[in-house]
This record gives C-alpha cells, structure tokens and sequence, in this order.
C-alpha cells in the first residue's frame, strides 16, 4: 500500500479496514472466492486476498482502495445487476446490526476519509432524500452507481420494520456526464402488502 503523505489531490484519504473487509466479502458472496481475486489482481493488491488477515480496527489508503473500486468498475463494467448485488451484500456486512439510518450515513463518511460527502437532505414517513457528493464508487466516466445506491436502498430499508420497503424514484442519471458521480437519490417508503 502506499504511504498517504506522498498522495496528492482526489487520491487522498483513508478507508477504514471494517469496510474493505465488508466489500470483499460482499465480492466472495456475489463472485466467489476466485471473483474476489480477481479484482484484487486486477487492483494490484492481491496481498489483501485473505479478508481475515485484515486488521478490522486499521485502516487502508485511499488510493490503495480507489485501486480496487476502478478494478471493480472494469471487470463489472454494465454488470448493474450485480453491482446492485453486491452494494446489498456491501450494506448488510458493514452494518450487520440494526442502526438507523442517519447514523449509517453519518457512519459512512466518517469510514470513509476522502473528498466526497453523503448527505441525508430531506427525511419524511414516506421518503428519503440523500445527497452524494464525489461518490467514490463511480467516479469513472461510463460507471453508473448502482452499488453504492444500493448501498443506501438496503441501509434504510433494514432499519425500516419488516413489513415496509424501500423504492427508488427520479433517478436520472447521465453515466457520460463527468459530474455524474454527485447525485440525489430519491428513495420511496412503501408499506409490503402480503396476501
């Protein structure tokens, strides 16, 4: 990995090791173990291949896990199924326990050491409103976000009772923008209704 004090600009940061070890797991569920190693060589950093070697209480550069994101991006690329997939997965692993979801988000960019922000803008019954600045997860141009929108879809709705889901609206997004990596999800709060 690399030393922190020699990185400049948008590659500067810190990522705490609980969530490397969250998407790496997620990865292992979604692709397998092979997957999983995959996108570590692909990064450059197949030394992080066995998750639990990895102290949970560390901490990783940012540059280092940028590595992994755009490895992710390139190997999943159009795979937006599955990168939805694996932002569920990436949800339930980093925050296995129910948390509300404002403190999930505040969690997030605490985690998360960069240049970027998520943001919860509007909380009603029946929806939420957040705000993602710099999202990390697709910053690439062409790379639309369904992990990290996932992410928060799956984050709300486990801290929702079981009989309530969570339902995206208004999500345009133009992935060929070079901006499109600061978005506003629009999540609806449905009452299931099971027959």
């Amino acid at each position: 990995m690399v030393d922190d004090t020699d990185i400049i600009g948008e590659y500067r940061g810190t990522v705490k090791n609980r969530v490397l070890t969250a998407l790496l797991q997620s990865y292992m569920d979604n692709l397998d173990y092979d997957g999983m190693k995959s996108i570590l060589k692909e990064a450059g950093l197949l030394e992080l291949k066995d998750i639990r070697g990895v102290d949970p209480e560390g901490e990783i550069d940012f540059f280092s896990f940028k590595k992994i994101i755009s490895a992710q991006n390139c190997l999943l690329f159009d795979s937006t199924d599955l990168l939805s997939e694996i932002g569920r997965k990436f949800s339930f692993y980093l925050f296995p326990f129910g948390k509300v979801f404002e403190e999930i988000v505040e969690e997030i960019n605490i985690l998360i050491v960069t240049d970027w922000k998520v943001k919860i803008v509007e909380n009603r019954a029946d929806s939420v409103i957040i705000r993602v600045d710099k999202c990390i997860f697709c910053s690439e141009i062409g790379i639309s976000c369904e992990l990290f929108k996932s992410f928060l879809m799956h984050s709300l709705e486990k801290s929702l009772p079981s009989d309530y889901c969570v339902v995206p609206y208004e999500t345009k997004e133009n992935i060929n923008n070079p901006n499109h990596n600061s978005f506003v999800l629009k999540l609806r709060i449905e009452k299931t209704f099971i027959s």
